[in-house]
């Protein structure tokens, strides 16, 4: 553990954030389950997208941003698909119910997909892909959040956000293998993270302001497209699942940093029986684990894991030992729980 970091439960996490969200008038349900998905995603160790945002999500409820109690409305559907209009909710309540819904759909036409709209930050996205693990299905989620901060591949400006896209595909046993990466070179709180920890960033991720290079976390404003021309594209179709097929509207006409932007999201589920026997795709998955687990290491590496393999294992460890969360990251909790009248527990 860094000398900095403090061990948490997380039980008494998710009680302490749910009542962060009550005092802003969220009802208890809804608060239960924000906490539920903030303290899984710290669990998982993607503390960039976990509690340590949940001071801006207050915040921007305080500020009128940002509905505590939305009234979301079904607004197109048909027995595969969906559009819901969030009504300016928080976007974990959205997503976690658009997925549930694209679940749903999946169970009786065999793919469900659900976009929504007027909704806002989600957090992390492979939370919702997990939830078609549940019903043994495999789950995708990407988003349209936020104004430009991403180059288009050649470029020195922005034009596209950096959308994550995550899938989760259920395995017979263990951990399930769960994708879920940024299409810029890394998720922007993961920036914030190495300027918590004081670390420089890598050559080629950012650009200053003034479209220069800098491997200072607090100069980086323009970030690179992950693997060039492939992370453009898929941040170009990000854009366009996300936010045009939702009647959204695409980055570069967005302000960015805008706390009352809207943000559109898209979550897509699917019943693999529809497609093939369940031991039979099962079986597949399990011989993809074995090859690469029977892969020898390169120089190192001390083992070959699967996408999600090492979050599963984090999140079995933490679950008991308390998760090791920054005191930055605490005392952002603190000045929120001050404001709100809640007392630290820590």
């Amino acid at each position: 553990m860094h000398p900095d970091e403090t061990p948490i439960q997380p039980a008494e996490l998710r009680t302490f954030v749910s009542d962060l969200f009550q005092k802003t008038g969220m009802p208890s349900s809804d608060a239960d389950s924000t906490a539920e998905v903030l303290v899984g995603t710290d669990l998982r160790g993607i503390f960039s997208h976990g509690t340590r945002l949940a001071p801006n999500y207050l915040k921007h409820i305080l500020d009128g941003h940002m509905k505590a109690h939305p009234q979301p409305k079904v607004e197109r559907e048909t027995p595969a698909m969906a559009v819901v209009d969030a009504d300016r909710g928080i976007g974990h309540l959205a997503a976690r119910d658009g997925m549930q819904r694209a679940i749903e759909k999946a169970r009786q036409v065999g793919v469900g997909m659900v976009n929504v709209r007027r909704s806002h930050h989600l957090g992390a996205a492979s939370i919702y892909a997990m939830q078609a693990l549940a019903h043994g299905m495999i789950g995708f989620t990407t988003t349209n959040t936020g104004g430009p901060s991403v180059a288009p591949f050649g470029g020195r400006d922005s034009a596209l956000a950096n959308h994550p896209l995550a899938w989760a595909f259920p395995t017979r046993e263990g951990f399930p293998i769960v994708i879920d990466t940024a299409a810029g070179v890394a998720a922007w709180q993961r920036v914030e993270t190495m300027r918590i920890y004081g670390q420089k960033l890598p050559p080629d991720w950012c650009l200053d302001k003034e479209g220069n290079p800098t491997d200072d976390p607090a100069e980086a404003f323009i970030m690179f497209p992950a693997g060039g021309t492939r992370g453009y594209g898929l941040a170009v179709a990000a854009g366009l699942l996300a936010g045009a097929l939702s009647g959204g509207q695409v980055p570069s006409r967005r302000e960015r940093y805008n706390a009352a932007t809207d943000s559109e999201h898209t979550f897509t589920a699917i019943s693999i029986e529809r497609f093939v026997s369940r031991e039979q795709f099962l079986g597949e998955v399990d011989e993809m684990i074995a090859a690469c687990h029977r892969t020898p290491p390169r120089d190192g590496f001390e083992r070959v894991c699967l996408p999600g393999e090492l979050e599963w294992e984090r999140e079995q460890q933490w679950r008991e030992n308390g998760i090791p969360l920054h005191r930055d990251h605490l005392t952002l909790l603190a000045e929120i729980a001050d404001r709100l009248g809640v007392k630290v527990f820590w």
